[in-house]
């Protein structure tokens, strides 16, 4: 056969095998696991979706995966893995059992209807914290019985088959005390009923899970949650300590005046600086019910100032160049509940009290009386939008004064004055040469 008659064949080979839907791909590679299970009735979880319960060998996809092992009243283990084509190392999941036990009151949820008994049962939420367990751990109460035992109460319950990732039922279940809740979840029917469960009150205690070659007991753990502050009352950005605690919950959301803070641990503290009067609620949700806490802690914006000038009076004096009385004062201040204060016309200050020395001239430079006012405005604010003002005046009074002018006293002609001096130097000349001669003589 020729080249070219080999490549038309190939051609009309392909148009033929896509017309029938044929693939000549390769098959996609795969990955497998084998996941070990104790108890042996714990449920695989694969990212977070259930995939199976009982020990099992996982085919996947190569990739990155978080593989979870949970039962109800045990400690789940979690852990991300990476898989490869072909067989990758065994996961031994051993699960610790949680050894508290579960006190009444307390209810029974039973589940009827045609579905999957590996449908995984979740109370109030669909994560893998709220996961109670599957379908026939809680469907029969004759003989030997499956039974979900809870807290008083509503719940929102969901099933979902394995392998999938939304709930094919979900709907509220109203559980009272010492009652089976008969919950029939068949397409068509979806009803419920309550019937008495006498043997509840003869019992004081279950543990959180226990289960026999047919039987299976689930007791699940009221939530319990609170909220509190280390302070209710606070000044502006003052700090506060807020604690919460929870147990048996699977989350715990808290807002602040309806805000969310964000993702927070089941048990906590944070200190924050609220700004204006805040609320904060706490919501645990659990598998076994929902708890609401609060806690109010109101918060003083009011600003409080005072601004005082001593002695609010003073001199000065000013004769010609030079200052003959010079006053001084100083300004005395506070500022509660604040954090930037300011005194006009000297500039910011800090702190929450203090003083501030004042050298006081006269705006007055002419000759003249003084009469002046200097007046000074505190201002003072947080921000929490508190503000406080005050003024304080100093009065300065005095003069400024003209040097004075000295001038000579008015005299007579000078001629006479002159004609005096001049006899009186002539006499004292006849006096001295008298002298000379009487000593020469002697």
């Amino acid at each position: 056969m020729k080249i070219t008659q080999i490549r038309r064949l190939s051609i009309l080979l392909i148009f033929l095998a896509a017309a029938v839907g044929i693939s000549f791909a390769q098959p996609a590679a795969t990955a497998e696991v084998r996941v070990n299970v104790t108890p042996s009735e714990a449920y695989i979880f694969v990212d977070g979706q259930p995939f199976t319960h009982r020990s099992h060998t996982l085919k996947l996809a190569p990739g990155e995966y978080t593989i979870g092992v949970y039962n109800y009243g045990y400690e789940p283990q979690v852990q991300k893995v990476t898989l490869v084509a072909g067989k990758n190392p065994l996961i031994e999941a051993r699960l610790k059992a949680i050894p508290e036990m579960v006190n009444g009151p307390w209810g029974r949820i039973q589940i009827e209807g045609n579905v999957n008994d590996k449908a995984a049962v979740f109370l109030n939420g669909t994560k893998p914290e709220y996961f109670v367990g599957h379908v026939d751990e809680m469907n029969n109460s004759i003989m030997l019985k499956q039974r979900l035992v809870v807290p008083v109460g509503t719940y929102t319950m969901y099933l979902v088959n394995p392998k999938e990732n939304q709930p094919f039922w979900s709907g509220q279940v109203e559980v009272k005390a010492n009652e089976r809740v008969i919950v029939d979840v068949a397409p068509h029917e979806n009803y419920q009923k309550s019937v008495p469960w006498v043997s509840a009150q003869k019992t004081e205690e279950l543990k959180r899970f226990e289960a026999g070659t047919a039987t299976a007991t689930i007791a699940v753990a009221p939530v319990k949650a609170g909220i509190a502050l280390n302070k209710t009352q606070v000044n502006c950005n003052e700090p506060v300590r807020l604690t919460w605690h929870s147990k048996d919950a699977a989350e715990v959301f808290i807002t602040a005046n309806g805000q969310p803070m964000g993702t927070l641990p089941l048990n906590g503290e944070q200190t924050l600086q609220p700004i204006l009067t805040t609320t904060y609620e706490l919501k645990a949700t659990g598998p076994g019910g929902i708890v609401t806490d609060s806690t109010t802690v109101n918060v003083n914006t009011t600003v409080h100032t005072s601004l005082t000038a001593f002695p609010a009076e003073i001199k000065y004096r000013k004769l010609g160049d030079q200052v003959l009385e010079h006053g001084s004062a100083t300004l005395n201040w506070t500022a509660v509940n604040a954090d930037r204060v300011r005194i006009d016309p000297i500039g910011p200050v800090f702190g929450t009290e203090g003083n501030v020395p004042l050298t006081l001239f006269p705006n007055q430079i002419a000759v003249g009386p003084i009469d002046e006012v200097k007046t000074y405005t505190i201002t003072a604010t947080n921000v929490c939008g508190g503000s406080d003002t005050n003024t304080a005046s100093v009065h300065i009074t005095g003069a400024i004064e003209a040097e004075p002018v000295v001038e000579l006293p008015k005299t007579a002609s000078p001629l006479p004055l002159l004609g005096l001096l001049g006899f009186g130097s002539l006499a004292a000349g006849f006096i001295l040469r008298k002298i000379r001669m009487n000593h020469w003589n002697g």
